[in-house]
């Protein structure tokens, strides 16, 4: 008859091997938190949740069922040498008339808040082509922003524009800094 060999274990039980399992798993994960997590910097700002309500209009004999295609920009992003305009914070789709949509402005990503739309009127998904040249467009700068609700109105009227065609104006007097 054989007998199968014991091992003899001092004080541990289940719960002891569990727990150090658990330990060998976990550890990498705090010095990880501890050593990436503690630089002294400030935690990014949370995002500003934004209720916008925009009235869009447009020139000539446009079919009020067309679809428009809205987007929201930081007006600025970056600093010094590296500073832009136009950085995109969301898109949407809507029709001719009054809007509103939500989303959450990223503080960290710029700043100032631009508004464009273009009205897709031949129905192709393209803001104009080389033959077709009848999509119109419009864009508002922001005034008063931040803010937790937006009212904006757009007038498209001028043909085959990008959002860079009406914008930026003349650059602040506090850029880059």
């Amino acid at each position: 008859m054989s007998r199968q060999p014991t091992v003899k274990t001092r004080g541990s039980s289940i719960f002891s091997v569990l727990t150090m399992r658990a330990a060998r798993t976990t550890a990498p994960v705090l010095i990880a938190g501890l050593c990436f997590g503690c630089t002294g910097e400030e935690p990014p700002a949370p995002p500003i949740p934004v209720d916008l309500t925009v009235e869009i209009a447009a020139a000539g004999d446009m079919d009020p069922a067309a679809s428009v295609r809205l987007s929201v920009y930081h007006a600025w992003t970056g600093t010094g040498d590296l500073r832009y305009p136009l950085e995109i914070v969301e898109g949407f789709e809507t029709v001719l008339g009054t809007s509103s949509f939500s989303f959450d402005y990223p503080v960290e990503g710029g700043e100032g808040l631009v508004v464009y739309a273009w009205v897709d009127a031949d129905g192709d998904g393209a803001n104009c082509t080389p033959t077709v040249r009848g999509d119109l467009a419009d864009l508002v700068e922001i005034e008063d922003f931040p803010s937790e609700t937006v009212s904006a109105s757009l007038l498209l009227e001028t043909p085959c524009a990008g959002p860079d065609w009406f914008f930026p104006g003349p650059e602040p007097a506090n850029a880059g800094r």
